[in-house]
């Protein structure tokens, strides 16, 4: 490792990148044995998505549910998961699990985009080296980190009254790197009551401690609006799925701050490393006639230490997390109050070893214990406490992950491997607990267990200068699986599940043209009970993205996009015995303009043929997918 910032005391990109894991995933990494997509910071920039969960869609084909038919709110599924599907993928960011405590959806518009330096989508079981939600798998996100002395300004509009603006700005000394930006971005939407506005700010400041060790801390801040259009019925959607079907009276509000320091040192022998973080979220919402006050304060502390090198070596640490939750709610006269707390600990062992020049053997375990204590009171309309509804315990819940693999790679261009994990995830306090105004039959469910699993995989891998090509066969078997059963009125482990498919990536590329493909295939159905066979919902069967790009002209890069998404069963419909989203298929056409080094323009069109579509549906209420939107910008960087 390099001991200064800058190299002849000239400005240099060479900004440290922590590893947060034991693993390094910059690059699509040969020796790996498992199914992980790298989107850089030029494909950030040139994507021109307006949010994270656009860019995972267009770049890794990665699915994301909408309800308010844009890409700043909604859910992300991988590896065949429908309902609360984004419990099980677990999204990191800086080293920090952003994933909340209760079932609520990330504010991904809290993440711009122009913030970011790279997105690493690893799919599959990771629970031995992530621990919980990283059943169906991972996203890395890594921010800027300063460097270059550098200005960037950034204007975008378009339809449905779209509008975003950026400033960045990074520099460094010999021994300092820090950045700064903020964003403002408003979407009036494409459905009607469906405005959303976002206020952000953020700033790193990195430091060289001498020769090896570096800190970084990451602050971040803002303000996000989000409204809900709310579901329609069949027809409704059929004849016009730009209506709502409220008066514009269902939103969150949601102000946020995260602090996030990173230690690393390297050494003759390995390498020692902290994560840490703090994370608040304090949000108003109104849904259907319930208001509340929802405040949520997270804490992290990851301590890991490595002996070896890159080739082989063991590694071991612990995940340590504190996550309260305070609720106060408003349901027509009724009242309630609610404190949550939840503490979480997870030691690991993991190693990689060379078993000959072209095989190499890895894998670890892991334990966890999480112990979620919780106190509800709930009066009714005369002020009086409520017992049945009312509570005061406190559960402790054990798991187990586990990790075996082998890495072939006989050439440079060429890898084989074969994996088995055991995995499991915890339930998410409002699984648990009854707080927010929907009664459940038992109030805090003391039986409800972490759903475990075991996953089993086959994968292969080619680059060379031309070509990239991947294929990944999967097998998952999970007992337990958490879901709500209106029959009882409860969250409850359903039973055996059962999902296999595969994992696709062929990507072409000369100097002025390419293409890539990826693709998912996927079987997911329920092994017990009355829904035996049953196909599981929210899963389409197959879901694709393509991007084919050309270069006619030095300054003009021009692509066109593609998505497909299968039919699949409305969510709810475990007895696949009524009517499904049909399948549906978008294009999309990008112009990005180089006019020089300082000045960038862009055009874009999402769903050039303003394809009607339903993004979900939930029992008899469907969510629309926007129509055809048109947006460009320009970008001044300096």
């Amino acid at each position: 490792m390099s001991c200064g910032l800058f190299a002849d005391n000239s400005p240099t990109n060479n900004v440290p990148i922590i590893r947060v894991t034991t693993w390094r995933f910059e690059d699509i990494d040969m020796d790996v044995p498992a199914d992980v997509k790298v989107i850089t910071a030029e494909q950030i920039q040139r994507s021109q998505a307006q949010s994270i969960p656009d860019l995972l869609q267009q770049e890794a084909n990665v699915r994301f549910r909408s309800s308010n038919g844009k890409g700043n709110s909604g859910e992300l599924a991988m590896r065949g998961f429908g309902e609360n599907s984004g419990l099980r993928v677990l999204v990191i960011v800086d080293g920090q699990k952003m994933n909340r405590a209760d079932m609520g959806l990330l504010d991904w518009q809290q993440l711009p985009l122009d913030d970011i330096q790279s997105i690493e989508v690893i799919r599959g079981g990771q629970t031995v080296l992530y621990g919980n939600h990283a059943l169906s798998g991972v996203i890395k996100i890594t921010t800027k980190k300063g460097g270059d002395p550098k200005l960037k300004l950034k204007a975008s509009g378009g339809s449905f009254g779209f509008e975003e603006y950026n400033a960045f700005y990074s520099g460094g000394t010999n021994r300092f790197f820090y950045d700064a930006g903020v964003t403002y971005q408003r979407d009036e939407g494409y459905r009607d009551n469906a405005l959303s506005w976002n206020k952000n700010a953020n700033a790193s400041l990195g430091c060289w401690l001498g020769d090896t060790d570096t800190l970084i801390i990451r602050l971040s801040g803002g303000e996000t609006y989000l409204q809900f259009p709310g579901p329609l019925i069949y027809t409704q959607f059929r004849d016009d799925p730009t209506q709502s079907s409220n008066l514009g009276d269902q939103f969150f509000k949601t102000k946020g701050m995260r602090i996030a320091p990173q230690w690393e040192s390297e050494r003759n022998w390995g390498s020692l490393q902290v994560n840490g973080g703090f994370n608040l979220r304090d949000i108003d919402f109104e849904m259907s006639g319930t208001s509340g006050k929802n405040k949520q304060q997270g804490f992290s502390l990851s301590p890991e230490a490595r002996i070896g090198d890159e080739e082989g070596f063991i590694s071991g640490g612990v995940d340590l997390f504190y996550d309260t939750l305070d609720f106060e709610g408003n349901q027509g006269a009724k009242l309630n109050f609610a404190e949550f707390s939840r503490i979480t600990a997870g030691p690991f062992l993991f190693a990689q070893k060379p078993a000959t020049e072209t095989i190499t053997l890895s894998g670890g375990a892991r334990f966890e214990a999480a112990r979620t204590s919780g106190e509800n009171r709930q009066y009714d309309t005369f002020g009086v406490l409520i017992p049945e509804d009312s509570y005061d315990t406190s559960v402790t819940k054990k798991s187990w992950a586990g990790e075996i693999s082998m890495n072939w790679q006989p050439s440079e261009t060429v890898s084989l491997w074969v994996g088995y994990d055991r995995v499991y995830r915890y339930p998410a306090l409002d699984e648990v607990a009854s707080y927010q105004g929907f009664a459940l039959s038992v109030p805090f469910n003391k039986n409800l267990d972490p759903e475990t699993g075991n996953n089993f995989e086959i994968g292969t891998k080619y680059r060379d200068e031309t070509w990239t090509a991947s294929a990944t066969l999967f097998y998952l078997t999970l007992d337990g699986e958490i879901a709500y059963d209106s029959s009882t009125n409860q969250n409850v482990n359903i039973g055996d599940t059962t999902r296999y498919g595969a994992d696709l990536e062929l990507a072409f590329k000369k100097k002025n043209y390419g293409i890539s493909t990826l693709w998912s295939l996927v079987n997911a159905t329920f092994d017990s009970g009355e829904n035996d066979g049953k196909t599981v919902p929210l899963v389409p069967s197959v879901h694709g993205a393509t991007i084919l790009w050309a270069k006619p002209v030095k300054p003009l890069r021009l692509s066109a996009t593609h998505t497909w998404t299968d039919r699949q069963y409305n969510g709810g419909n475990v007895e696949n015995d009524s009517r499904q989203i049909k399948a549906y298929s978008l294009f999309g056409l990008r112009a990005d303009l180089t006019c020089n080094e300082h000045l960038h323009i862009f055009l874009k069109i999402n769903n050039l043929f303003d394809k009607q579509y339903a993004s979900s549906a939930y029992f008899s209420g469907y969510y629309s997918g926007s129509g055809r939107g048109i947006y460009g910008g320009i970008s001044l960087e300096f």
